[in-house]
């Protein structure tokens, strides 16, 4: 098993790629742009994706999906139910509204109008067999949010809502102060050792974070 850790886009996403160099099978986790880049470290690997796992639906996690799709037809794209709205038609009419960044807008204009549907939408308790990740439903900073556990290896990828000494934003759009509460204090009962992945920032750890101001 290897993770390799990307930085993405101008809002500098984290994506990851979890890949199993058995199989030479791979997963992305949220990736935001450049998917350019992304397929280069996949080749690097020479490994083939299998699926792409969104821990929400904001624009700055979802702008590779349409090259990645157009490379990899066969892709799956996983997303919480409550975030299918960020997908698709509705992703386009969602982004238009809500999206203030004009130079985001222009330079993303083709993966707007072309944002592809999920596969398969997820409530939070699944076990994904494939890449061995539980699925933690976390709402709160959108309402569909999920964090992908590997219990085998103590890996938490936690998307935007928990990073390193700080949470995710919850003034947005679907955001809720008191569902991202909740979702912490579900994540606080993992284990100390746990490695936290986030969608911004450096990594971290359960135990880090129990010091952490914004719980």
């Amino acid at each position: 098993m290897f993770i390799d850790s990307l930085i993405v886009g101008p809002y500098q996403t984290n994506c990851y790629i979890y890949g199993n160099e058995e199989t030479k099978s791979a997963w992305i986790i949220d990736p935001g742009a450049d998917a350019d880049k992304i397929i280069n470290a996949l080749n690097k690997r020479d490994v083939i994706p299998v699926s792409v796992l969104l821990t929400h639906g904001h624009w700055d996690h979802i702008m590779g999906l349409v090259k990645l799709v157009e490379t990899y037809p066969s892709l799956e794209i996983f997303v919480g139910k409550k975030d299918l709205c960020y997908l698709g038609k509705e992703g386009k009419a969602y982004i238009n509204k809500y999206c203030f960044d004009l130079t985001f807008l222009q330079s993303f204009k083709n993966e707007i109008n072309n944002l592809p549907e999920a596969d398969y939408t997820l409530n939070g308790g699944e076990y994904l067999d494939d890449c061995h990740f539980k699925v933690i439903a976390t709402p709160g900073h959108t309402p569909g949010g999920v964090c992908y556990l590997d219990e085998e290896n103590n890996i938490l990828f936690s998307g935007d809502t928990l990073f390193a000494n700080s949470i995710g934003r919850c003034d947005l759009e679907g955001g809720s102060y008191s569902e991202i509460q909740d979702s912490l204090n579900k994540l606080m009962k993992l284990n100390d050792e746990v490695i936290v992945l986030p969608g911004h920032g450096p990594k971290t750890s359960i135990k880090a974070e129990r010091n952490n101001p914004y719980f």
